[in-house]
């Protein structure tokens, strides 16, 4: 396990800040973050063609103003499209890793829409790292996207993102994925290296469980100070939005 995964602080989908012109899940935000020395989480999804596009919606409204699913246009369409009208468009995880090129480390979450076949996002992803040279690990929601790189590809570092979906369900989750994803009762399909939880849902038995495990806990998204204080006293990192701490964890 490397020690880069507790070391950094992530900034949560870059270092994004739309009064200036850095949207989220943007090259400037990347590039932004990068500059601080922030590791960065990014969230990446398949377009039609089966490029790996950086963007966290599965519709385009909210970023784009313009109107469908990601899924349905290619990649050569979304990389046209701007960001909440600034001049940044949406980029392609090609163009990230080419961007950051091994100066900070990176949080790929993997995007699994409902009903989303397990594998082409994966492998589509895993053949990109292949050629990337720096610190950078996948992590997921879905235990079965994170468990296709335990599997498919070891050697890249996995984590797996959980929240307590019992007090706060997502509409259409099954109560047996409310459990699974609360307690992490899927770890042993999805095999992670580390996890994430939201900050609000600390600390819970499931995240002492993995601290006691020996297995590094991540929190997101960290936006006050109260969070902060729970980050540092329940986690050995976080990701974080709206503020700019120390870089390095355990630093103020």
């Amino acid at each position: 396990m490397a020690d880069w995964i507790t070391t950094y602080r992530y900034a949560h989908r870059g270092l994004h800040d739309a009064k200036s012109d850095l949207p989220e899940n943007s090259l400037a935000a990347f590039r932004a973050a990068a500059t601080h020395g922030y590791g960065i989480e990014l969230d990446v999804q398949l377009a039609a063609c089966g490029t790996p596009v950086v963007f966290h919606d599965f519709t385009l409204d909210r970023m784009t103003g313009e109107t469908g699913y990601v899924h349905t246009q290619t990649a050569a369409s979304l990389s046209t499209l701007p960001l909440v009208g600034t001049g940044e468009k949406i980029p392609l995880l090609a163009d990230l890793l080419a961007e950051i090129g091994g100066r900070v480390p990176l949080l790929i979450e993997l995007k699994i829409a409902p009903r989303q076949r397990i594998g082409p996002l994966e492998q589509a992803v895993a053949h990109l790292l292949d050629a990337y040279h720096g610190p950078v690990a996948v992590q997921s929601f879905t235990p079965e996207s994170v468990g296709w790189f335990a599997e498919m590809a070891p050697e890249f570092i996995r984590g797996q993102i959980a929240a307590d979906f019992i007090r706060r369900p997502d509409r259409g989750m099954s109560w047996q994925d409310r459990l699974d994803w609360t307690k992490l009762w899927r770890s042993d399909v999805s095999q992670p290296h580390f996890v994430s939880y939201h900050v609000r849902d600390l600390p819970n038995p499931a995240s002492r469980a993995v601290r006691r495990a020996g297995i590094p806990l991540i929190c997101w998204t960290v936006r006050s100070e109260d969070q902060r204080a729970l980050a540092e006293n329940h986690a050995d990192s976080y990701i974080f939005e709206g503020f700019t701490p120390d870089p390095m964890f355990g630093n103020r």
